[in-house]
């Protein structure tokens, strides 16, 4: 993929602020490790196992079945796990004589953040800690005015983080109107990274506010 800019302001089939995906399938991490990372993902952060399996070994020569990214490495153990919401979390296992990656750098992933209700909130900060799993940042306060979070690293040093909106409801979780602000919130905003008006009119026609 390229970084050409593709022209969205044409038609599209769903209406606006409404997304034309329902949400992720999966999430693919890598490990060095597949039994250490299940241990602590269904032990501690109680994350049922869903599937198993070992990728397929593919002829020489022939190009990779699911293209440019496959993983390099032939027969590997790939485990996917019930996140919540719908959601799988799945990890490769890498060797252990790969690099790790950089957070921080372009096209890497940041962080993975998880939600939940305000009394599971509370039960899963305790459940790390009962585990040894150490706080790196947090509770605190991440998205006024009621979104709270802490943040924490699994066995491969993966950067993960609970959210909570402590004014909401246990179980409808409310994920984008919690996170939604107002319009003129939200231009002020964009107005930091853009001074192309009209842009700023697409994007927040496009909102889910």
């Amino acid at each position: 993929m390229d970084n050409t800019m593709v022209e969205t302001r044409g038609e599209t089939s769903a209406p606006p602020g409404k997304p034309l995906l329902r949400g992720i399938h999966h999430l693919a991490l890598n490990t060095c490790d597949m039994r250490m990372t299940l241990d602590f993902y269904v032990r501690v952060l109680g994350m049922p196992l869903v599937h198993g399996l070992h990728t397929p070994v593919r002829p020489p020569n022939a190009a990779p079945a699911h293209g440019v990214g496959t993983p390099p490495y032939k027969n590997i153990p790939h485990y996917f796990l019930d996140m919540g919401g719908d959601s799988l979390l799945a990890f490769f296992e890498y060797p252990k004589s790969v690099a790790k990656a950089d957070r921080d750098t372009l096209g890497a992933m940041q962080h993975v953040s998880f939600v939940c209700g305000p009394r599971r909130y509370r039960e899963m900060l305790e459940r790390l800690k009962e585990n040894g799993v150490a706080i790196a940042a947090g509770p605190l306060l991440t998205i006024p005015p009621a979104i709270h979070s802490f943040y924490f690293f699994d066995p491969n040093g993966v950067r993960l983080e609970i959210v909570c909106d402590l004014d909401g409801d246990e179980e409808d979780l409310r994920v984008v109107r919690s996170c939604a602000m107002p319009e003129a919130e939200l231009r002020a905003q964009l107005a930091t990274i853009s001074d192309d008006r009209a842009w700023i009119d697409d994007m927040v026609a496009a909102s889910s506010s």
